[in-house]
């Protein structure tokens, strides 16, 4: 918000132009949107509103909604944390639980990133694998330094 700020006072003119483009999108022609562009320039809280809304895909969050944010995010933890907990109640053999562990949390990784492509409007398959690979190296590096805590 405070970059999106930043660029209504010192660059008006490519922000202005900015609101163009989106309004463009929904097929409106410059003398249609033009006021819209003016009365937004007179109006530097509504202007920053209006480009953190189209142009970022972002709004306040509605304060009402804290507790159920918190409890959902709370919750998506405790499950997000049993997918790779789980074969080690579930399988007997340390290496085996391992093994099925990395399988069923890059499945898992897999099947997240590709469903955060199809709701925030991304290629899905693409995202499935940034997902999985940002989530691997994570686990790898966490998993080095724990060997390398152990090993001391």
């Amino acid at each position: 918000m405070r970059r999106e700020q930043e660029e209504i006072i010192t660059v008006p003119d490519t922000e202005a132009a900015e609101i163009g483009e989106i309004m463009s999108r929904y097929g409106l022609e410059p003398q249609e949107y033009g006021p819209v562009v003016a009365g937004l320039r007179r109006n530097p809280q509504a202007w920053l509103d209006f480009m953190m809304r189209f142009e970022l895909g972002l709004e306040r969050p509605d304060p009402r909604r804290a507790l159920q944010s918190a409890f959902t995010i709370a919750l998506s933890y405790v499950v997000g944390g049993l997918v790779p907990l789980l074969p080690y109640v579930l399988v007997s053999a340390a290496q085996d639980a391992m093994l099925t562990s990395v399988g069923v949390t890059l499945a898992a990784l897999l099947f997240f990133g590709y469903v955060k492509g199809r709701f925030t409007g991304n290629r899905p398959f693409a995202s499935a694998v940034q997902t999985a690979v940002i989530g691997a190296l994570a686990s790898a590096a966490a998993y080095g330094m724990a060997k390398a805590v152990q090993a001391r």
